[in-house]
Formats: C-alpha cells, structure tokens, sequence
C-alpha cells in the first residue's frame, strides 16, 4: 500500500510539474505577443516617447480616435486603454507602461463618472491579461490586494502558472495559440490601440439632458494625478457622452484641463447609452482637438 501511495504521488508532482510548465510556456508566448492591450504596450517598439496616451476603460478605447488627433496636431499618441475596466485597472495600466519602458508627455484620462464616485475596489473583469506579467512586483501585488476572494487564482498563478491558466483557458490558451501564427494580431484594436463600434443607426430622438453632479472620491484617480506630479505628465481629463445626462465634477484638482463631452452628441450619434458610434467617435475626436487647440 505505501508503495502504491508513494507511486501515486510521484504522478502526481510529476504531471504538476508538466502542467506548470507547458502553461509556463504558454503565459510566455501570450507575453511576446500584442494579442491583449498589455502585451502590446510592452512589445510596441515603433517608439517610446509619445506626445500623449488615452488611457480608460472601453470609453476611452471608442470615443477618441488616436490617428485623428495624431494627424490634427502632427502628434504620436496611442491608445492603451482597455475595455470592461476601472480606474484601479488604469493605474495599473499607467504603471506598466512606463515599467515597459515607455513615456508620455501628456495623458488623457477617459472616466466613467459612476467609477469616479466609487469607493470600493476590486479585480475587473479583463485585468487577466496581466497574467502574463504575474511575476513583476507591481502586478503581483495589484493581484494580491484587489482579489477579496481567499484563494487569489492570479496572484498564486505567480508560484503556479497553471493556476491561472487552468481557470482562464479560453482567454489564455487559444490567444496563445492563435499568436505562434501572428504575434502582431490583436484582440479588438488597431494598430495605435483604437477600437470602434459600428454605426447602428438608432432612431433620433430629442433628448432632455439630465444635470448629474459628481464628486471625485474613487482614491485611484489621485493615484494617477500624483503619477503624472512625479512624472512631469500634463493630465487632461475626458468626460465622453452620455445619453441623456450632462455630467459635472466638482472637485476636480485645480489647474486639471477638463474636456466634458458628457452631452456633445445626438442620439444617432450612440452606439448604446455610454458608447458612441463610428460617426460619434470621428465627431467627438474633432470636437476633442479643437477644444485643446483654444
């Protein structure tokens, strides 16, 4: 019997170890890739310094269009937001661009006024895509605290990769597999790190905007303002329009430039009740430059 059981867990550690490595090697192509925004920031070597990011959750991924405002000012910017995210997530992203080498004169930072006010903080739904960088210092800690469950899957992926690799198979594996073939495919953005919804062509309908007051509280946004302090970053914050609301701040910083498109736009300017249309992105990326430009 103990011969049998002695056996037994020799298997055991033995396809463990497999495990652990072929999703090692896994984590490790998805890493080289540009498959998700994470990975595209670190291996985007076309440049370093940027006159400018949009950084934000898909808000900012559809509603300003990088190529325009590039060829408006004769800029270089890129987008690194990231969709189905909040403002702990675009911390994380701002660190990760410049952990990956990269520099940014100015940062446009898109908010979801309902994030702004929040107070609690957690993992989101995409923040995944940093699995393949668990071993940095920044992400492994990110992981650890904003994971409230007891078993924290993405922190443990850092001793075990299996472990994240296991639970996020369909998000990790075949991406994975799908950039052995391409490692410049992306997951649903261009080449600077837009991404757009079609134009769906809703009924136009008259619109009675309704004043919604909002008081900065989520702590995460002043991460990000003394971010951009100690890195000499001029912060710019964008509002992008909502369907029916006219949305107002008021405890912004002083000296922030605040850009507030919250009721810019018609109805058949939206793709639903917080993201523009393709004709609502170029509309709202125009209007967006010739603001700056006063």
């Amino acid at each position: 019997m103990k011969l049998f059981l002695s056996k037994i867990f020799v298997y055991f550690i033995g396809i463990f170890f497999l495990l652990n490595l072929i999703s090692f090697l896994i984590l490790e192509n998805l890493s080289n890739s540009e498959f998700y925004k994470p990975q595209f920031i670190k291996n985007y070597n076309e440049r370093s310094e940027f006159d400018y990011v949009v950084l934000g959750s898909s808000l900012g991924l559809t509603t300003l269009n990088t190529k325009e405002i590039d060829k408006y000012f004769n800029y270089s910017g890129l987008n690194i937001s990231m969709d189905d995210s909040y403002l702990n997530s675009h911390y994380l992203m701002l660190q990760h661009f410049y952990e990956s080498n990269k520099k940014t004169k100015k940062l446009i930072l898109c908010l979801n006024y309902e994030d702004t006010s929040n107070t609690t903080y957690q993992l989101n739904n995409n923040d995944y895509r940093f699995l393949t960088e668990a071993n940095s210092k920044y992400i492994s800690e990110y992981f650890y605290q904003m994971d409230s469950n007891y078993f924290k899957k993405l922190y443990l992926s850092k001793f075990f990769p299996v472990i994240g690799v296991s639970y996020y198979n369909y998000e990790v594996f075949f991406p994975s597999i799908l950039t052995i073939f391409n490692k410049k495919k992306h997951n649903k953005f261009d080449d600077k790190g837009n991404f757009l919804y079609p134009n769906n062509n809703p009924e136009k309908v008259n619109v009675n905007y309704k004043l919604e007051k909002v008081k900065v509280k989520n702590i995460y946004f002043g991460k990000i303002y003394n971010f951009c302090k100690k890195n000499n970053i001029e912060l710019i914050v964008y509002q992008s329009p909502v369907f029916g609301k006219k949305i107002v701040y008021d405890n912004l910083p002083k000296g922030v430039q605040f850009v507030n498109h919250s009721d810019l736009v018609e109805s058949d300017l939206f793709y639903d009740n917080i993201h523009v249309n393709s004709k609502g992105r170029t509309f709202c990326t125009l209007a967006f430059c010739k603001e700056l430009s006063k």
